[in-house]
């Protein structure tokens, strides 16, 4: 079987006349028994359960009664206490029977001393003799009185006080008339008094006085119950026959009170009898001597040897360190009022023979703040001060799952006990102490009441505790601090160990670090103990903290031991923002296409269990211009949200919180935006390459606002967007592109994104690269402008002059470019130049093409030196610049002019397909301080071939012409294969005079044209 733990009975205090004790949850396993809480409700519960504690209560509140009883319990009396007692006799004696005389019991056993005797709640003096000397029981009484002389000089009786006089009679029988009565002169010194001429032999001396004397009419002697005592004498005197020699009442403490009948001491009767006695002496095992003590602790020890009580034979060694331990405690000196220096417990307590000896300890126990109890037939106590934990205990040594010899699993049961209920609440504590200051009489002392509980429970939840073992105020007070701390760490639990938790005690100290309940060297106070037959060690444990006894600490609401480290779901932290944002990645297009405003908010993630697993986080804007605050709402687990309803360039204000299922946390930081919205610039492009005639590219994100991309270019290495030449026309959708015709040469591509409100990138993606010569397949026509000697409209062109052969810019003094150059160049130019060049234009003369280059590749090859070069072309005419081919070239009416008004200026790609019209060429070269130079221009035009081939042609001897069918404006080459043949033909010659009508003839070798001979030719042209 296990062992059995006896009720284990931890008291700390009492309510109403009942004890409180240290919080327990309701347990009962295995034989143990945990009784009583702090809270009122459950203590008094089982108080009402035991019937004989409503007669000690009453001899707690009727200690200064004196109740007539020849036959009644015996009181133990411990420590220093006023007291009554029973009036076990009484009796009248005198002629008149005007001396009365009683015997009160003030204990049933040997006490130390009586200190002071009390009348009606007044103490009285008492002199060597017993005789009461406080009035009005004592007091002094003027008399009359006479003597006779015997000498001149003569010792009265008493001491005169007032109205003294000598009168000096004639003796009798002396007949002589001048003998008469006279008043002698005297003297008096004390109580001696010398008479003037004192005749013995004529006169007779009277002297008459008066003189004070104190008369009592009440005596107090007192047996303080030695063993052996003897019978009191005086009552032997005054009742012969009642009270002998053997009426010695031995082993009791009484007092024999003498009253003589005095109206005016006692108008009201007999006063009340009562006195300040130290009791019982107590054995202290520190020096083993038994004297008296005021040591809780000591008594307790008492209590437990008390053949009446405890009944306990001997104590054993543990018992006894136990003891000493908390008498230590008890005697150690405090200052609880900062001008007295007192021991930290004291106590002084009436326990009737009879009562339970668990009254006594819960009384004893709860005078010095502290616990006690009786397991396994051993008395286990600790004082109300800090002890340090004797084990640390982990997960490791918890014995939750078994598993038996088959394998099966089993768990022990875990209970845990976290809460008080409000109706076991105490924020307020009423004493009632036997008030020393008060005279020991039992007194309510002031509330102990701290403000910041009531402030937390709203109400002032008072209860009434009496303490029937404590007389000093401070020391209730301290009492009561430790009371409504401990209330205020509820937390009780019943765990299982393994033996490694064996050797831990009831009342000792430990720390548990489990994990899974958020504690790390948590404290807790060991209630209960049981050793399980399958050897686990099952231990009741409560949360405590050092703070709880120390005098004079602060009273924290929530109590001073943390219950866990994990975190409170009613106590939860707003989330934490990380960024706010409103840009071209925050749009939102809405299914009908329309794009608006969004705005991102991200915050850190939440840790926090109870509200990541099911909870929200509230974001809430508003327009700082209007104020209304906008409210949504995102799942706890995400890290942001995207929110649309903000105008653009509005400023906007943005908080957030959190919520779990049963709280909200308090608005975390907030932080102001400004929205750019569908005004901010789209990201730059990024990867821009070009692959052949393919231009690609990417970008960091697509905005919901994107239009497309813009692309430009420059000849030479130039980075300035604004004087750039579009690379294409409109707005290029996606990536790759693949251009229809390009530059060549040496240039500067350059790529903006660009949205639907016209926002460009605020940075260009640039390529410089070398994209070679144009690739030409026959060059049917060329212009080099150089071998030309530069020919150029005259009015068209401007700064620049010839120079060594090249069309060189003029040089000028201007700080500023042209309109289209941008004001600063690259960080690394010179803010000034030394020295500056004009914008140097070279256009070129018309340049038809005729109907026979239409649809051919026209390419520009220039080669120049200087800064912002652009190149472009027009159409100098119509498209039908030539009439049909039998037409005359110029109009005859002379009507017309020449050329059509020319038209708009466009940016040359490097290559174009040509139409049959006129072009004419522009160059610019951009102002600056490196000197512009067109070095060399040629223009080319490339037909696409033309090929054609006929197999098996006859040939006349007369000529045959050439039936081709592709429409060819010019045949280059015609190649011509004789085939075998009979006619003698041994070669053929073409006759191309008329171009287009080409005739072929066969000869022999006589070199004369036959007929018959066949050929295959192929035809090349354009």
């Amino acid at each position: 079987m296990p062992q059995f733990l006896v009720p284990v009975i931890i008291a700390i205090g009492e309510v109403a006349g009942v004890a409180i004790s240290v919080a327990a949850a309701g347990y009962i396993a295995a034989g143990v028994v945990l009784l009583g809480t702090l809270a009122y409700s459950s203590y008094q519960k089982r108080k009402a359960e035991r019937a004989q504690r409503a007669q000690y209560d009453a001899s707690q509140v009727d200690r200064l009664a004196n109740v007539p009883a020849t036959i009644a319990p015996r009181e133990l009396v411990l420590g220093r206490v006023r007291k009554g007692g029973n009036v076990f006799f009484r009796g009248s004696a005198g002629q008149f029977k005007q001396l009365f005389s009683m015997c009160i019991t003030l204990a049933g056993h040997e006490i130390d001393g009586v200190e002071q005797v009390y009348f009606n709640n007044i103490p009285v003096s008492i002199d060597g003799s017993g005789n009461v000397t406080t009035a009005p029981y004592g007091h002094s009484t003027t008399y009359s009185a006479t003597e006779t002389a015997t000498s001149g000089t003569f010792v009265l009786a008493n001491t005169p006080v007032s109205g003294i006089g000598v009168v000096a009679f004639p003796i009798n029988g002396n007949q002589d008339p001048n003998i008469v009565p006279f008043m002698p002169s005297f003297t008096v010194s004390g109580n001696t008094i010398t008479i003037a001429g004192y005749d013995a032999g004529t006169y007779t001396y009277t002297v008459g006085y008066q003189y004070t004397t104190f008369v009592t009419v009440a005596t107090v002697r007192w047996y303080l119950g030695a063993p052996g005592q003897g019978s009191d004498a005086r009552l032997q005197g005054l009742f012969p026959g009642v009270w002998g020699p053997n009426h010695r009442a031995d082993g009791i403490a009484y007092m024999v009170v003498d009253f003589v009948y005095d109206e005016t001491a006692m108008p009201n009767g007999l006063p009340n009898v009562t006195a300040l006695i130290r009791g019982a002496k107590c054995y202290d095992p520190r020096t083993g001597l038994t004297v008296f003590t005021e040591n809780p602790a000591l008594m307790m020890r008492h209590v437990m040897m008390h053949p009446q009580f405890g009944k306990r034979t001997a104590m054993t060694a543990s018992e006894d360190a136990r003891i000493i331990a908390a008498a230590n405690a008890c005697e150690v000196a405090i200052s609880y009022t900062g001008t007295d220096s007192v021991a930290t417990y004291r106590a002084g307590v009436v326990i009737p023979y009879g009562a339970s000896a668990r009254d006594a300890l819960d009384d004893l126990s709860q005078s010095m703040g502290g616990q006690w109890a009786y397991a396994a037939g051993e008395l286990y106590l600790r004082a109300g001060v800090y002890q340090l934990p004797v084990m640390n205990l982990y997960d490791a040594d918890l014995a939750v799952v078994q598993r038996d010899n088959s394998g099966s699993i089993s768990q022990n049961q875990i209970t845990i006990s976290t809460h008080k209920a409000r109706a076991d609440k105490v924020n307020s504590i009423v004493a009632r102490i036997w008030d020393q200051a008060a005279g020991y009489v039992e007194t309510p002392i002031y509330p102990f009441t701290p403000a910041s509980y009531v402030a937390a429970d709203g109400a002032v939840l008072a209860q009434e505790v009496t303490m029937p073992a404590v007389f000093y105020a401070p020391q209730a007070w301290a009492i009561a601090g430790i009371m409504l701390r401990d209330s205020r760490d509820p937390l009780t639990i019943t765990l299982p160990f393994k033996l490694t938790a064996y050797p831990v005690e009831v009342f000792d100290g430990v720390t548990l670090t489990l994990a899974r309940y958020g504690w790390v060297s948590k404290e807790f106070q060991v209630l209960g103990r049981t050793f399980l037959p399958d050897g686990i060690v099952q231990l009741t444990l409560k949360e405590t903290s050092s703070a709880i006894y120390a005098y004079g600490a602060a009273f924290v609401p929530g109590g001073y031991a943390s219950n866990t480290t994990l975190p409170k779901p009613w106590d939860i932290s707003p989330p934490v923002m990380a960024s706010l944002t409103s840009d071209e990645s925050d749009l939102v297009v809405q299914s009908d296409g329309t794009v608006l405003n969004g705005v991102r908010v991200t915050w850190i993630p939440i840790q926090d269990a109870s509200i990541a697993s099911n909870g929200v986080v509230e974001i809430q804007w508003a327009d700082v211009s209007k104020g209304d605050w906008q409210s949504l709402t995102a799942s706890a687990g995400d890290t942001q949200c995207v929110f649309t309803g903000a105008p653009d360039n509005a400023v906007i204000c943005v908080r957030l919180r959190a919520k779990n299922a049963i709280a909200t946390s308090d608005w975390g930081l907030q932080t102001f935006l400004y929205v750019n919205g569908k005004s901010a610039a789209p990201p730059d492009i990024q990867n821009l390459t070009v692959a052949g005639s393919v231009l690609s590219w990417s970008m960091p994100f697509t905005p919901a606002d994107l239009a497309g991309f813009v692309f430009r270019f420059h000849y030479g290495n130039n980075l300035d967007w604004n004087s750039a030449t579009p690379l294409h026309t409109g707005v290029l959708t996606q990536s790759p592109y693949d251009l229809v015709t390009r530059p060549s040469g040496i240039v500067t591509i350059m790529g903006k994104a660009i949205d639907t409100s016209g926002n460009v990138s605020a940075n260009t993606a640039n390529i410089v690269m070398n994209l070679g010569d144009p690739t030409i397949a026959n060059i049917v026509e060329q212009w080099d402008f150089n071998a030309l000697s530069w020919p150029n409209s005259a009015p068209d062109s401007s700064g620049w002059t010839i120079v060594s052969g090249k069309p060189t810019a003029n040089a000028l003094d201007s700080f500023y470019g042209t309109d289209t150059q941008s004001f600063y160049g690259p960080d690394t130019d010179s803010h000034y130049d030394a020295s500056a060049y004009a914008q140097m234009i070279f256009v070129t003369k018309e340049i038809a093409v005729s109907s026979a280059l239409a649809g051919s590749v026209m390419s520009l090859v220039a080669t120049t030196q200087g800064v912002d070069l652009r190149i472009e072309y027009r159409l100098a005419g119509p498209t039908a610049f030539y009439g049909p081919d039998g037409a005359s070239f110029y109009d005859q009416t002379g009507t017309d002019p020449f050329y059509e008004a020319p038209g708009g200026w466009l940016p040359w790609p490097g290559q174009i397909v040509a139409d049959r019209d006129v072009y004419q060429f522009r160059v610019t070269i951009g102002a600056g301080s490196v000197q512009g130079i067109l070095q060399s221009m040629v223009l080319t035009i490339d037909a696409p071939d033309l090929v054609e081939g006929i197999a098996n042609l006859a040939i006349s001897s007369t000529g045959t012409v050439i039936p081709f069918t592709k429409p060819f404006a010019s045949i280059k080459t015609i190649q011509a294969t004789l085939q075998a043949n009979g006619s003698g033909a041994v070669t053929v010659e073409v006759d191309k005079s008329v171009p287009l009508a080409p005739v072929m003839r066969a000869f022999n070798s006589s070199h004369v044209a036959v007929s018959g001979a066949t050929a295959d030719i192929l035809l090349q042209g354009y």
